[in-house]
């Protein structure tokens, strides 16, 4: 159970928040220190997705050499600019749009973020199509299932592909509703993502291709994929029929055929 000392209070004085954005702020301390621990981004480039009040910003800046932030709500942009000045580089923008590789450069970046529960699959997937060296998130328990999610599954899809693929993922710690303010209606996990050595030469691309896979998920791959011909010799050669869906292959299966067309 949490203590009263556990609970912090994120909120300026007279701030609303938006529910339109789906605005509920981190306030338990020991979670904070969970997420900041786990994340292990000591010394690295920083991304930090929706920060927010600055729950975690602060100690972000201690830690990261480096930390960026992407916020869609101008009055927090205001306040995360007048708390910590140059040393955060803030963007205001919809993390969807903005441009994070100019944003973070040329080397390996680390990302972070409390997710807002209604844009975390798009998110996910941005994120994904970049493929930042780790990725430590907070969601929905629904939404963290689609990580681990395997072959044949309700939720199996392009999120647990690109991470089957791409990253070794675990969870961190379990976050209940009573540790937001205003509290959601749901509870939260966090889950780290950290690349392995798979090698993806473009995660959009890849991305790109499981789109097309699981677009009809009653249809087989080779008619999601355009009735290429080289898709049922893949297959064969994996050992899968020629009408198997992308829902019934596991991840290092989508990619071989991702690679055999690319």
């Amino acid at each position: 159970m949490l203590t009263n000392q556990q609970k912090l209070n994120p909120l300026p004085a007279g701030f609303v928040p938006n529910k339109a954005l789906g605005q509920n702020f981190l306030s338990n301390e020991s979670i904070i220190e969970a997420i900041l621990d786990g994340a292990q981004i000591v010394n690295k480039r920083v991304l930090e997705i929706g920060p927010g009040t600055g729950a975690l910003t602060g100690m972000l800046i201690e830690r990261a050499s480096f930390l960026a932030a992407v916020e869609l709500d101008a009055r927090l942009c205001a306040l995360l600019t007048e708390r910590y000045g140059e040393r955060l580089t803030i963007l205001h923008a919809d993390v969807l749009d903005a441009d994070i590789p100019a944003l973070m450069g040329d080397n390996p970046w680390h990302a972070v973020g409390n997710l807002p529960y209604y844009a975390t699959t798009p998110i996910v997937l941005r994120l994904l199509s970049l493929l930042p060296q780790s990725m430590t998130l907070m969601v929905q328990k629904e939404a963290a299932d689609r990580f681990f999610a395997g072959a044949k599954g309700r939720v199996y899809g392009p999120v647990a592909v690109m991470t089957g693929c791409c990253y070794d993922a675990e969870v961190v710690v379990n976050a209940p509703r009573s540790c937001f303010t205003p509290p959601p209606e749901v509870d939260s996990v966090v889950v780290r993502l950290a690349r392995n050595e798979q090698v993806v030469s473009s995660g959009a691309s890849f991305l790109a291709f499981l789109k097309q896979a699981f677009s009809m998920r009653r249809k087989t791959l080779y008619n999601n994929l355009g009735k290429d011909e080289r898709v049922p010799a893949t297959l064969a050669a994996q050992g899968y029929p020629a009408d198997a869906r992308a829902e019934a292959l596991p991840p290092e299966a989508l990619l071989q055929i991702f690679m055999a067309l690319s």
